[in-house]
């Protein structure tokens, strides 16, 4: 009798040791597909970044314009 039940024991572990490699497994692609996503999110925000700063010059420069040309009309310059 205790030879079937160490048998079935070792059967347990082997299914058990099985079960965790696949959840290891899942657990690792679903890691990989999070990396990706944020890795995509990342390119966004730094798009978006650039496209913020870049009508944020924009801004400034056309401050300046209306500025310069303010002082023009007013003989300031």
């Amino acid at each position: 009798m205790t030879t079937v039940k160490k048998h079935s024991n070792d059967r347990n572990e082997d299914m058990r040791i099985a079960l965790l490699e696949q959840a290891i497994g899942n657990i690792n692609q679903t890691l990989m597909r999070i990396e990706s996503r944020l890795d995509r999110i990342e390119i966004r925000i730094d798009k978006l970044e650039n496209r913020i700063w870049n009508n944020f010059y924009w801004m400034v420069g056309g401050f300046v314009s209306v500025l310069g040309l303010i002082a023009h009309v007013l003989d300031w310059i």
